[in-house]
């Protein structure tokens, strides 16, 4: 019998999981305030977003390699933590500088979460309950995802940015000494057996030199560069102020958007993945949902930078549905990946995620200020047409990548078989 602990853990790790998604977005929501308060440019802007992605990008193998050596649940702590005083820091930054600090912060925290919550739910949890167990908490951070949009704007438009964002950080301390007492050593004796599951100690350079050189690992990697990574770096930073221009509409409307690509974000995992188990294969679902996203990003553009309100709604759950749909990524890697190596390949195609993530705000940014460089309000039309050809472009990637993919889950399973001798 499993110990009833295990649900303390989890509620631990959801409770967590909620706050961390909640300031990961929040900037998105105030990106035109930091803006005109710290007096820079849109790229310069970018740069923000951009620190914590990277960051979080760099961090993902390392951490892998660390985790069974220091515990996850240390690490864990140590996430929630530095998410906590990054935001805090966020809150009270006098300068811009300052602000990038807040923000370096939070990419080094959130680079510990996901891994090490994979490997506490690991130790808790049976094998028949783990994958539902990490929906569960990946569904509490797509919750803090959305309270990031409509209430937080509402929130900040009542009372200005700081003090939300100290009250976040200061919540995120709170619930990570909270994790401390929860996943503290000694409740571990709680349970009653070990779990198998580990980040097993194999020479990292030599698994690098074969990921590398597979196409499935660049296939998968521009997969996750295509779908998930623009919207990220999109809605992270620049979908609240594009559309309060775009539409003369107050902030918490304009999060109505981000809202409902989240909406469609929760949506998109569940029914691509049922859709991809029953037809038992990876690559024609993902070449129609990169596809899909590809030609979302192009509605602006093609109505010259100004798509009709109900439009936009429409591409923002398009794309919201996509990124949801990017756990075909990892189901690829699952399917057609030795065990031996499917942790770093799963890294590898991660960094493709926030490489994307990390270059579009920038590249963004540049576009609107190339097209309109003294940041007049509304800017024009074309320069919204102009740069949404960027995420577009990125997307295009994504479809390269679902193309290079395996033609069938069965036919990955079969080289699996072959190369380990199944």
């Amino acid at each position: 019998m499993r110990s009833r602990y295990r649900w303390v853990v989890f509620a631990a790790l959801a409770l967590t999981y909620l706050l961390v998604f909640t300031q990961r977005t929040g900037p998105g929501v105030i990106s035109n305030q930091l803006q005109a308060r710290f007096g820079v440019s849109s790229a310069v802007l970018g740069t923000m977003a951009s620190v914590q992605y990277f960051l979080y990008m760099i961090l993902q193998v390392p951490i892998g390699a660390f985790a069974d050596r220091l515990g996850p649940e240390r690490l864990f702590i140590t996430g929630a933590v530095l998410d906590g005083l990054g935001t805090v820091v966020f809150s009270g930054a006098p300068d811009f500088a300052w602000l990038l600090v807040g923000r370096a912060l939070v990419g080094a925290g959130d680079a510990l979460i996901w891994i090490n919550i994979v490997l506490i739910v690991g130790r808790w949890f049976a094998a028949q309950e783990f994958g539902g167990i990490l929906g569960f908490i990946g569904t509490f951070g797509n919750v803090g995802a959305l309270l990031a949009t409509i209430p937080f704007a509402a929130w900040v438009s009542a009372s200005g940015w700081r003090g939300p964002f100290c009250l976040l950080g200061v919540l995120l301390l709170l619930v990570a000494a909270s994790d401390l007492l929860a996943l503290r050593p000694g409740a571990r004796r709680r349970r009653p057996v070990e779990s198998s599951l580990h980040v097993e100690r194999i020479p990292l350079s030599q698994t690098l030199n074969i990921v590398v050189r597979e196409r499935i690992s660049w296939a998968t990697f521009l997969c996750h560069f295509g779908v998930m990574g623009s919207y990220l770096g999109f809605t992270g930073l620049w979908a609240v102020p594009v559309f309060m221009d775009m539409y003369h509409i107050s902030r918490p409307t304009a999060a109505q958007f981000v809202l409902v690509g989240f909406i469609g974000a929760i949506l998109g995992g569940p029914v691509v993945g049922y859709i991809s188990d029953r037809f038992g294969e990876r690559r024609r679902p993902y070449i129609v949902l990169q596809a899909l996203a590809t030609l979302a990003w192009l509605v602006v553009p093609l109505w010259g930078g100004h798509p009709p309100q109900w439009m936009s709604y429409l591409v923002l759950f398009v794309l919201g549905f996509g990124c949801g749909g990017s756990l075909l990524t990892f189901a690829t890697i699952r399917d057609a990946t030795p065990a031996s190596r499917s942790g770093v390949t799963s890294g590898f195609a991660n960094m493709g995620g926030f490489l994307s993530a990390v270059l579009l705000p920038v590249l963004f940014g540049a576009v609107l200020d190339a097209v309109n460089p003294t940041h007049v309000v509304p800017g024009p039309a074309r320069g919204y047409a102009l740069a949404f050809l960027a995420p577009a472009l990125f997307s295009a990637c994504g479809v390269l990548g679902s193309c290079l993919l395996p033609k069938s889950q069965r036919a990955g399973r079969r080289v699996l078989e072959a190369e380990e001798g199944v």
